[in-house]
């Protein structure tokens, strides 16, 4: 098999992967939502060596997503709230904004990877197979529809943008 199919192959399996890490917390006895799997820290790890990058860029994906669905709870209290360890739950907008904050940059870092690590055609592939699954992901999931229709707008604005720059 290839190299390129196989570094593509594991993006997706640990991006699938990461759709479902951060909560991994609950196994490990961290609280949930804890800072420690709720972050960009997971897919950092994986940086530790280059031939992990792939696996990486799949994970920050998907840790990405899990984490923009998780910054639309019901209501920003207890459970809800990060829980930084030895120190405690952060508040509400303390919450927010970690949550969002490194939804964002596990998001630039998949991008960023993906930009490394494989061909365009690889990647608008890889890309169009994380759309599905991950919208997918977020239309069962709690706090995906706020996600859902944030992704649509900002492509619809990228689509209407670049459509004024071809004029």
């Amino acid at each position: 098999m290839p190299p390129a199919l196989i570094a593509a192959l594991v993006t997706f399996v640990a991006f699938l992967i990461g759709l479902t890490l951060p909560d991994l917390d609950l196994r490990l006895w961290l609280g949930h939502r804890s800072a420690l799997t709720h972050s960009i820290v997971p897919a950092c790890a994986l940086l530790a060596r280059r031939r992990w990058y792939p696996a990486a860029c799949g994970v920050g994906a998907g840790t990405g997503l899990h984490l923009a669905a998780d910054t639309f709870p019901h209501r920003m209290i207890g459970y809800a709230t990060v829980k930084l360890p030895l120190v405690g739950a952060l508040s509400a907008g303390a919450s927010y904004w970690w949550l969002a904050l490194n939804a964002l940059a596990a998001l630039a870092l998949a991008a960023w990877l993906a930009r490394r690590l494989h061909a365009p055609a690889t990647a608008a592939l890889l890309m169009l197979a994380v759309a599905v699954a991950g919208a997918g992901y977020l239309w069962r999931t709690d706090g995906g529809w706020p996600v859902l229709a944030l992704a649509a707008g900002a492509l619809w604005l990228a689509w209407r943008w670049r459509g004024a720059q071809r004029v």
